[in-house]
């Protein structure tokens, strides 16, 4: 997994780094940052991505965008698949391990839905964003209504706009559909499968993966919304127009997008935090978006729901939990956890002096959860700064899960009992 995506990451810097794929000079340094964001599908950007490279150069970006969003073993699933008519046990269990399958789903029918899916919901919101660019005047409406329903649905969060979709943000037709194209990204192909599945009546019901994603993204979109409205008077102030601004900048949060129709070096803080809380939850699983999960952060709700009510089984949405996908959710969580610590604590050695606190956390945890949301600061940083913010993007798309197992060697399992032992909690 690691390799793979590594290989795209380079393919990508080495082919940015061709002069028909530049129209400007940039360091070393931002030519890997760039590479990183765009395969990663994060949208952070060190420099103007539309100033930075030709047209050729955006369109090789897009296609890397493609295979990001995608995922690199749902790729070589379908390559597989194409030339055999099924998958090796190496590529079966990968493939689990990157869009976190529940078990026993039928994996060759969800590689089909991966690219029938992404094929069909970005046409069809290429003819939407078309018809809102043409109608708003914008010069060549077809390729920016191709790039940005690409962008969106990979929640990659990359625009031809100088300062994003800022200069739409009273046009409904081009933010809702940017909006429905990055919520049908970050919900995942299992939700997607699963209702194309109920719709033609060859499933009796969606799965519980299904279920928990649509209730988290609901709860974890609405009430961040109504938060950020009441608690910045910026959008307060500006009543239904302030509700719009505030919705779609959690969405685009929460989907991990990374884009914006406000200008978010002006958000007050309580917005700010708002917004780190929701990319740090992230979209959900067998999607585009990055984060610790829905389903991960619905397990732990379940836990503590369990513990305080003194129950012996994990239960949500009157279903039992497995013990496995707890640990994994725990686990998750922590490493999410630990990994955005280190990562704001470097930063915070080579650029403390320069940002505040909460720029720097938004920065990476936009970094870590593959956003591409930012206050401002991502071409002021120092070369550190980048190193490492581009390695969080990294991680972010390879999974902070995928990352850890890739970290810890494997060691014998020992035969004999360990004593067990009681300790305060």
């Amino acid at each position: 997994m690691i390799g793979g995506y590594l290989l795209l990451t380079l393919l990508c810097f080495f082919i940015l780094l061709l002069p028909f794929s530049r129209q400007q000079d940039v360091s070393l340094i931002d030519h890997i940052f760039f590479s990183v964001s765009i395969v990663s599908t994060t949208g952070l950007a060190p420099g103007n991505f539309n100033e930075t490279y030709s047209f050729i150069g955006k369109l090789i970006s897009l296609f890397f965008i493609q295979l990001g969003g995608v995922g690199y073993m749902a790729l070589c699933s379908f390559i597989l698949l194409r030339k055999h008519s099924y998958l090796p046990l190496i590529s079966k269990k990968l493939l689990n391990l990157e869009f976190s399958l529940p078990q026993k789903y039928p994996q060759v029918a969800f590689i089909y839905s991966v690219f029938v899916f992404t094929l069909l919901i970005e046409i069809i919101g290429a003819v939407f964003l078309y018809v809102g660019f043409k109608d708003a005047g914008v010069a060549n409406p077809l390729w920016n209504a191709v790039f940005h329903s690409v962008s969106a649905f990979c929640t990659a969060g990359f625009s031809l706009f100088n300062n994003s979709l800022v200069d739409f943000n009273t046009n409904s037709l081009i933010t809702n559909t940017i909006v429905v194209l990055s919520l049908f990204g970050s919900i995942g192909f299992i939700v997607l499968s699963d209702f194309w599945l109920k719709l033609w009546r060859k499933r009796s019901k969606v799965t519980l993966t299904s279920k928990i994603i649509l209730v988290a993204t609901i709860t974890f979109i609405i009430f961040p919304t109504l938060m950020m409205f009441v608690s910045d008077v910026n959008f307060f102030a500006q009543g239904s127009d302030g509700i719009e601004l505030s919705f779609f900048q959690v969405v685009s949060a929460h989907t991990t997008v990374g884009f914006n129709t406000y200008d978010l070096s002006s958000l007050k803080s309580t917005s700010v935090f708002i917004l780190i809380i929701v990319m740090v939850i992230g979209a959900s699983p067998a999607g585009t978006g990055g984060g610790i999960k829905t389903t991960s952060v619905t397990a732990l709700y379940a836990v503590l729901v369990a513990i305080l009510k003194r129950q012996k089984r994990i239960r949500f949405l009157s279903k039992q939990i497995p013990d496995t996908k707890i640990y994994l959710a725990v686990a998750s969580s922590i490493f999410y956890t630990v990994i955005l610590i280190v990562g704001v604590w470097i930063v915070l050695i080579f650029d403390g002096a320069n940002f505040s606190l909460a720029q720097i956390v938004f920065e990476c945890s936009s970094a870590l959860s593959t956003v591409g949301l930012s206050t401002g600061i991502t071409p002021e940083l120092t070369p550190v700064s980048k190193i490492v913010i581009s390695f969080l993007m990294f991680i972010g798309r390879l999974g902070v899960l995928t990352f850890g197992l890739a970290l810890v060697s494997k060691v014998p399992v020992l035969n004999n009992k360990i004593e067990t032992e009681d300790i305060a909690v």
